[in-house]
């Protein structure tokens, strides 16, 4: 398995919306790393923004499956391939939202955006091995709705660089997502972490 410092994709882009409001600021993360097993089954953590972590998963599959998610957070062409080629839905997974929230509060409390060693806390979990990547959004001055539509949307305008967190979103790889959203002193870390067994 490959680790981050043996030349995983990472990227970081902060930038200052001057648009929204309390001048909210914006960084994203993205990590992609390979290796081989499967899921082991975790009871889920009641989840603080349990809308947000919802719309993240409905943000990913829309872009996914070939739609584009729009200002509002709605989406269009999901399914359709319309808008980049069509790649098979993710599904929730209870365990690695319990780790994606841990590193999202953990993020939010500290106030880093950083990914860390993302195998150390996979392994932890029961995730020995396999096929993994992590997308990490931080801001400032959002509520936490606002905050996924808005790291989403920026990872999704990747589409034309084939940036890192693009790319994370339309591996065709992966089959699983974990979803962290946590919010304190008014920062908001999105934390999402794509697995396949």
């Amino acid at each position: 398995m490959r680790s981050l410092r043996q030349g995983a994709q990472r990227a970081s882009i902060r930038i200052r919306l001057a648009a929204t409001p309390a001048a909210a600021t914006i960084a994203f993360l993205a990590v992609v790393i390979a290796g081989i097993a499967s899921p082991a089954p975790v009871a889920a953590a009641s989840p603080p923004f349990p809308t947000a972590e919802a719309l993240e998963l409905k943000l990913v599959n829309c872009t996914r499956t070939g739609g584009w998610v729009l200002a509002s957070g709605a989406c269009s062409g999901y399914g359709t391939g319309r808008y980049s080629r069509y790649v098979a839905p993710l599904k929730l997974s209870a365990g690695l939202s319990n780790v994606a929230r841990g590193r999202a509060k953990w993020l939010a409390v500290r106030n880093r955006c950083s990914h860390g060693d993302v195998g150390a806390r996979l392994r932890n979990a029961g995730y020995t091995s396999g096929w993994y990547g992590e997308n990490i959004g931080c801001g400032s001055g959002y509520r936490a709705v606002a905050a996924v539509i808005a790291f989403h949307r920026m990872m999704q305008a990747e589409k034309s660089t084939n940036g890192p967190h693009w790319k994370n979103i339309k591996n065709s790889t992966y089959r699983y997502i974990g979803i962290g959203v946590w919010k304190y002193n008014g920062r908001t870390r999105l934390v999402t972490d794509f697995y396949r067994p």
